[in-house]
């Protein structure tokens, strides 16, 4: 199946998007979809002023949808304008068919660049001003760190930073060979159960090897700063296990051959008003001659998967070694955070 997209009426598609990024229009969101249904074309829906909540109402989920939304974010008493690029894949399409759209979505993405985020969800309440606002905020590092009164009494212990250590539960058990896969990376989470489940999700086991890895790359003194996850033997019904880890960006690329799934943490530097910042890129590879019904199963294990890699700043779908070398995350990195030069 190719992997090449085109646009029935592309007139009206690029109008669409310059519409929509013109500070001149009111437009702030549009909406794209597939032509009858062919995952190789797409085209311009429908575009609207009264922001996300006016969208949702258009969302389908018997329809792979696609839209760029246009958002305004004030901080230190600056107004900037944030892009906010949605996939959407509704819940009601079986699974061969989301393979299919899932072989040329990394086509697909190339025409909404340039975004700062990218939200993938099959549910409206992730698609409100309020959550896409707190995941721009997220990304810029804007967002309040401040607890409301009686929510630190509650909150749970933080799992994700660098150098984070398991805990045996209070009966003094100590951890299993499999970890929950949705315990990684998240706030609250415990280590030892057989396997995770996000919402909406299907359970995926790992080994214990992978979370060390994670913890490795997370860890600023650690040499890694990428690992490589995979399923063990490419078989989406097994556990998966660590493929790799490095020193250097290019070494993972190996990995990702036109057959397999790997799923990437690496952790780069970005420079902001000249101070270095760790940033954390997530990247999915689902090769081009992965078989249909695999490309189907992995989706289920989408939203528990990322969980166990949250927090990261930009998430990268590729299908092709290009879309994965050193220049290519670093200007998706610098995009999202904003200190990308525009100067040609």
């Amino acid at each position: 199946m190719s992997t090449d997209v085109s646009l029935p009426d592309e007139d009206s598609f690029r109008s669409a998007i310059a519409d929509l990024r013109s500070d001149a229009s009111p437009t702030n969101w549009a909406l794209f979809g597939h032509w009858d249904d062919n995952p190789n074309e797409i085209y311009f829906i429908t575009s609207g002023t009264a922001g996300p909540e006016e969208m949702m109402g258009r969302m389908d989920d018997a329809r792979v949808l696609y839209a760029l939304v246009r958002m305004e974010e004030t901080f230190d008493m600056s107004t900037t304008v944030k892009f906010v690029y949605v996939h959407w894949v509704g819940k009601d399409i079986p699974y061969v068919r989301k393979g299919k759209y899932g072989v040329v979505h990394g086509s697909i993405e190339e025409y909404f660049n340039p975004y700062h985020i990218s939200i993938d969800t099959d549910n409206t309440d992730e698609l409100t001003t309020e959550y896409i606002m707190s995941k721009i905020q997220e990304n810029t590092g804007t967002k309040s760190k401040v607890l409301e009164a009686g929510e630190s009494r509650n909150r749970p212990e933080r799992g994700f930073t660098s150098g984070t250590t398991t805990k045996a539960d209070k009966t003094g058990a100590t951890p299993t060979k499999s970890a929950n896969l949705g315990s990684l990376g998240r706030q609250g989470s415990s280590f030892g159960g057989v396997g995770g489940q996000a919402k909406g999700g299907a359970i995926v086991n790992i080994e214990e090897e992978v979370t060390a890895a994670i913890r490795d790359v997370r860890d600023d003194s650690h040499k890694s700063i990428w690992c490589a996850i995979g399923y063990r033997d490419n078989n989406v019904k097994n556990p998966l296990i660590v493929l790799g880890t490095g020193e250097d960006v290019e070494e993972f690329k190996p990995l990702c051959e036109d057959d397999v799934i790997v799923y990437v943490l690496i952790r780069v530097t970005d420079i902001v008003d000249d101070i270095p910042t760790v940033k954390f890129a997530y990247v999915q590879w689902v090769g081009e001659n992965v078989k249909p019904m695999s490309r189907a199963k992995i989706s289920t294990h989408k939203g528990t998967i990322e969980q166990a890699f949250y927090p990261f700043h930009v998430n990268i779908y590729a299908t092709v070694s290009s879309e994965i070398n050193t220049r290519v995350i670093m200007d998706k990195v610098q995009s999202a955070s904003g200190s990308k030069s525009h100067v040609r």
